[in-house]
């Protein structure tokens, strides 16, 4: 579904560009592509990660068109590398303090950000989490967006905030966080992909309340959380390969982005010689 948003969301801003006019899949040259990204970032003002996608979905496009030289290879635009936000320890601490009525939808969103910061899993996976999930002390899912099976241990404190969501009619096929079911839409297209977009961006809403009565200024998001986990461990002296395996990734290099923590800890550890 994410795919197919990215590719509307492009096409309607070709169209723009273009005026609404046809534009034939031979007229796409590098000088056109190169105007087109000029139009993103002066007149769109998209950041230079937006671009990129962008130009990733036309090249896509014209390649299942049957296009065999991809005219935005040449442009020489290659996506930045965003600082990652994470909490530090005594932040989370002090979000789980807040006293918040447990009826209350922010106490809903807090206890899934905290699943996050535990667990690592994306907010699409908790989610769909369902208590038949949650054996032996493990959570155990096939995740969303890799399809990759992942087994991730459950704190004791997270136990806890699961167990405030457990009722007599919870069954094994039941949802741990009663967010998800709050979201209908019309259409059979999507739509369980739309009702966790829905579920999704309220979640994040409601976080940057929470962490606003918390103090915290940071820019929180559920994102945020899987940092924040994978962070905690490589502070405690994780490896980069730990959280790999912890955080689901097909590819080592996406966990690259958590190297420089590796190096911090590192020097920290040679600090103690001294």
């Amino acid at each position: 579904y994410s795919c197919y948003r990215n590719t509307r969301a492009t096409l309607r801003k070709l169209s723009l560009f273009v005026r609404g006019g046809k534009l034939l899949v031979k007229d796409v040259t590098p000088a056109l592509m190169a105007s087109f990204r000029n139009y993103l970032i002066e007149q769109q003002h998209n950041s230079r990660n937006t671009v990129c996608e962008n130009l990733k979905v036309i090249a896509r496009l014209l390649s299942e068109a049957g296009v065999e030289k991809n005219p935005c290879a040449e442009l020489g635009l290659s996506r930045e590398q965003s600082e990652r936000t994470y909490l530090l320890e005594e932040e989370v601490s002090r979000i789980m303090a807040l006293h918040l009525k447990s009826e209350n939808e922010m106490a809903l969103a807090r206890d899934i950000f905290f699943a996050e910061c535990r667990t690592g899993l994306r907010i699409s996976d908790l989610l769909q989490l369902r208590w038949k999930n949650i054996q032996d002390g493990f959570i155990r899912i096939r995740m969303q967006k890799t399809r990759r099976k992942v087994e991730v241990p459950v704190t004791d404190s997270l136990m806890l905030v699961f167990g405030k969501y457990r009722t007599l009619f919870s069954g094994p096929d039941s949802l741990v966080f009663p967010m998800l079911e709050r979201y209908q839409v019309s259409g059979e297209s999507f739509s369980r992909e739309r009702r966790l977009i829905s579920a999704t961006a309220r979640v994040n809403q409601l976080i940057k309340k929470v962490a606003e009565r918390a103090g915290i200024s940071k820019n929180i998001s559920t994102h945020v959380g899987r940092h924040t986990f994978a962070t905690m461990l490589i502070s405690k002296g994780a490896t980069i390969y730990d959280v790999k395996e912890l955080l689901g990734h097909h590819d080592m290099k996406v966990t690259q982005v958590y190297a420089h923590m590796i190096d911090r800890r590192k020097q920290e550890l040679v600090k103690m010689l001294e």
